[in-house]
């Protein structure tokens, strides 16, 4: 390699991937920067093009959704190119809790939550990759009779879906789980939940998908997906076009932007969510934890994910006020546990409307800046030394925050039957998306492939809200 190559291979992080990539004999994929020649950059890729002109399919989007739907393309041989505006569980597939669980769902996604759970315990050796699964089970305490009374609901519908799942009584959850010092109402807890590392899952799938043949293309944003005589045809990236009969766009909260390109309508807002991790402590004698309003996951060092349960901002942008008629009743609802605020995502947003381009939207920010909150960091703080008063004070390493994208009903959107031949779409997954995603991959994958789903994803449809057949969320958006 010449010094101008070596000079350009400097730009791209490969020290993450080229050990594990030397030694499967797949070459690691690059992001595609502007200022770089394409020829230049044919050179460091084992294809004569960096963008592929053709592919059986295009996936949107390199999450857990993206990249495990391009996993089970691509083992079935099929030509797969996934694009990423950024890297590989960049945005909140490597910013989520690391929760595993069927525990307390909207009903209607329970056979797919069953079905990811049946997936991941084998998932590491499937892929070769390591993806953190522990089955830790999963617990969430009753505050009060209220709580308590909604669980025991839950159970009764869910019974027939979840395994070894079970309501504690107080007496019971104070015998089994002695660390709590706050005495609870009582639990209900799935003992065959558990727990995966979201950004190590994600990149699992994502190297299984290229070592079975897939393409990779980091730092290549989609600006349109192209459609002739309503059938799919391709997507324009900003590297040039891909042409392909198949779309999958599981582009999270930037989704809707490409669609409505399409001609179709999809009401997805976006929140912000504040994760903090400790450094490790003591075995805290829990499993995935929720309860009086802290939400927890002890990883395997000792060390714990830390969120105040359902705590939430709101960043005000124009974006707001468009579909907010289909949020503004449960944002009401819910007030207490949403914080609007007025701030530089304002600025920003207005910024883009007047300097990029309609179709670069989509693109640009390519790695938005998405602040943790300090209150919410202090509140889980709070919230962890008051209920473990015999463990040592939580020792914040560092927090961080991701922009989840939400829907009304706080269902996703899994669907390939639209009006567009060729588009599947998996978006809206409303903050409790990432322990789905082996099960939504695969899902993916039977859809454009002509195959009937193993579940029903009716309540999935993307046009549930124009035909106004969508219900009030089962919990909290």
């Amino acid at each position: 390699m010449n010094r101008e190559l070596k000079a350009l291979a400097g730009h791209f992080d490969f020290s993450a991937r080229t050990e594990t990539h030397q030694a499967l004999g797949v070459a690691p994929s690059l992001g595609l920067l502007a200022h770089a020649p394409a020829d230049a950059i044919s050179q460091l890729l084992p294809r004569d093009e960096p963008v592929p002109s053709y592919a059986d399919v295009v996936i949107i989007g390199g999450g857990i959704m993206g990249c495990s739907a391009a996993w089970y393309l691509a083992r079935r041989k099929l030509r797969v190119v996934l694009l990423d505006r950024s890297r590989v569980a960049s945005h909140q597939s490597g910013r989520n809790w690391g929760f595993v669980r069927t525990l307390c769902r909207d009903p209607l996604e329970l056979p797919l939550a069953a079905m990811a759970l049946s997936i991941w315990p084998d998932a590491s050796a499937e892929l070769g990759f390591e993806t953190g699964w522990r089955r830790s089970g999963c617990l969430f305490l009753s505050a009060n009779e209220k709580e308590h009374h909604s669980y025991s609901s839950w159970y009764a519908r869910a019974r027939d879906i979840v395994r070894d799942t079970r309501l504690l009584n107080a007496k019971e959850t104070a015998q089994r789980f002695p660390s709590l010092s706050r005495m609870a109402h009582g639990a209900i807890i799935a003992e065959s939940d558990g727990q995966a590392e979201p950004t190590v899952a994600t990149h699992a799938f994502a190297r299984a998908a290229e070592r079975a043949g897939a393409i990779l293309l980091e730092e290549c944003g989609v600006s349109a997906i192209e459609t002739s005589g309503g059938q799919v045809r391709g997507v324009q990236t900003e590297h040039g076009p891909i042409r392909s009969p198949i779309v999958i766009c599981a582009a999270g909260a930037q989704t809707y932007r490409l669609v409505h390109g399409v001609g179709m309508s999809l009401p997805q807002k976006t929140v912000r969510s504040t994760v903090a991790l400790t450094k490790p402590m003591a075995d805290l004698g829990v499993p995935c934890f929720v309860g009086f309003g802290l939400g927890l996951r002890q990883r395997p060092d000792g060390s714990c994910i830390l969120a105040t349960d359902a705590g939430t901002d709101i960043d005000i942008t124009l974006d707001s006020f468009r579909a907010s008629r289909y949020f503004l009743r449960e944002v009401f609802r819910n007030r207490k546990g949403f914080s609007l605020r007025l701030g530089m995502p304002f600025l920003d947003d207005l910024h883009a409307r007047l300097s990029v381009p309609r179709n670069r939207r989509a693109i640009c920010p390519r790695n938005p800046e998405v602040p943790a909150n300090p209150g919410r960091v202090r509140e889980a703080e709070r919230l962890f030394t008051s209920l473990f008063t015999g463990a040592e004070p939580p020792q914040i390493v560092k927090s961080w925050a991701g922009n989840i994208d939400v829907m009304p009903d706080a269902l996703p959107v899994i669907d390939g039957s639209g009006s567009v031949s060729g588009l599947a779409l998996a978006t809206g997954f409303s903050g409790h998306g990432f322990g789905l995603g082996p099960a939504v991959g695969r899902t993916l994958a039977d859809l454009v492939l002509g195959l009937a789903p193993s579940i029903d994803l009716k309540a999935f449809a993307a046009d549930r809200f124009t035909r106004g057949t969508y219900s009030r969320p089962y919990g909290t958006i």
